[in-house]
């Protein structure tokens, strides 16, 4: 390729999400001296916590048959997939045009607890999937009426880790999400499963339900939902925390102004700088960032403002 430089006349900013960002401040000499050594990079700022304290929050979906008519009615047969498809393509309208999951809550499975601990999802579609190709996989209704419900933990506390595995940039970095590392986390995955299926042996679901396919009504001990979990569940893409803000340039990568720690006009603004992360989904708090990042860098400009 073409190698390019550009300059900049006041502040760099990075926004390459929590996978990226970290990946490119090691590249380019900002992370753990140990580790940028390793890869002979010159080290600009020995910064540990880069790549550090990765978060995400990962779901797994329960599986019911349906008594009543549900969208894989619709979706399931050929003609109603080529309908779905026409009523989306001069009317954006129909079921491709309905959000993913039609209702949700936030939910606190124990008494105790002061803020809720599960996001719970209902869709009125079941399904299963299959790999098409090695980026690609495919939802294929079931030739039944159907729904699914799904749950993750609010706030995991496990905490992975993102890193280069060479100085070759186009080399991917290695992620290891290390999720379900604590007691609270795997409790947290007990109660969801609980609190999944008390709510669809509920009035009035529960009339309209006629079985749990997956995993099914034999999964009940703790030990069978937890693997039946680690087999099943996957990320909900909100990955964080991999740049995380605070005053210690030990356990932080940037300042509460986002500046990165030992390093002039360099900022990050994505949600990489969460130290942790939100309850919910990733992208209003990720707006907000980017507002108050504007807010900063304009507030900071020693400079006239367009």
């Amino acid at each position: 390729g073409v190698r390019r430089q550009a300059n900049a006349r006041a502040e760099v900013l990075l926004a390459a999400g929590a996978v990226n960002s970290p990946q490119l401040l090691e590249l380019s000499g900002v992370g753990d001296g140990a580790l940028l050594r390793q890869f002979n990079i010159p080290v600009i700022a020995d910064s540990p916590a880069v790549g550090r304290a990765l978060q995400d929050h990962l779901a797994v979906s329960y599986f019911f048959r349906s008594r009543v008519p549900t969208l894989n009615d619709q979706l399931a047969p050929f003609l109603g997939k080529v309908r779905a498809a026409l009523r989306y393509a001069l009317g954006r309208r129909g079921p491709l045009a309905m959000s993913v999951n039609q209702a949700g809550a936030f939910l606190r499975s124990r008494s105790e607890l002061t803020r809720p601990n599960l996001h719970i999802y209902f869709n009125p579609a079941s399904y299963s999937t299959t790999t098409a190709g090695p980026r690609r996989r495919l939802m294929n209704p079931d030739p039944y009426p159907g729904f699914l419900m799904s749950y993750n933990t609010c706030r995991p506390m496990s905490r992975g880790s993102i890193h280069i595995r060479s100085s070759d940039p186009l080399m991917s970095p290695a992620i290891v999400p290390n999720s379900l590392a604590t007691d609270a986390d795997v409790r947290d995955v007990y109660d969801g499963a609980r609190v999944v299926r008390r709510i669809a042996a509920a009035a009035p679901l529960a009339e309209v339900t006629e079985a749990e396919r997956e995993p099914g009504p034999g999964m009940q001990s703790d030990p069978d939902v937890l693997a039946d979990f680690r087999r099943r569940a996957g990320t909900v893409f909100h990955p964080c925390g991999t740049c995380a803000m605070g005053a210690d340039p030990r356990t932080s990568v940037v300042d509460p102004r986002l500046r990165v720690h030992g390093v002039t006009g360099l900022r990050v603004v994505d949600a990489s700088i969460f130290p942790n992360i939100t309850s919910g989904n990733l992208n209003c708090p990720t707006i907000m960032v980017a507002e108050k990042a504007a807010d900063l860098i304009l507030e900071d400009s020693s400079g006239p403002v367009a």
